[in-house]
């Protein structure tokens, strides 16, 4: 028994510091006509398309995996609610992701 616990216990600590990675950052940018939203992290901008759920709004913060390509579900904290966006492009400099933005939305 004494075994079993060891080795939950190393499990747990093995995952939990992939729980604590997920990006948070603040919605900087987003048109109405225009589904892609620009979110400022400490690791620079992504640029995220809007897919479905809370519909953010500039100013909010979200947190979860933007930081890798592909679909993902990230939560609204300012909104308390789940947003399903595609990460189009992430750790960008400002000025690539507006000039990302405006090949997208132009």
């Amino acid at each position: 028994m004494r075994l079993f616990e060891k080795l939950l216990f190393a499990t747990a600590l093995l995952l939990a510091p992939t729980l604590a990675f997920a990006a948070k950052g603040v919605v900087v940018y987003y048109e109405s006509g225009c589904s892609y939203f620009i979110v400022e992290t400490n690791l620079g901008y992504a640029l995220l398309e809007w897919y479905g759920g809370h519909d953010p709004s500039k100013g909010e913060i979200i947190a979860g995996d933007f930081e890798s390509f592909g679909f993902k579900n990230v939560y609204n904290l300012t909104a308390d609610r789940e947003t399903k966006v595609w990460v189009d492009n992430f750790w960008l400099s400002k000025s690539r992701a507006i000039e990302k933005y405006y090949d997208k939305c132009d």
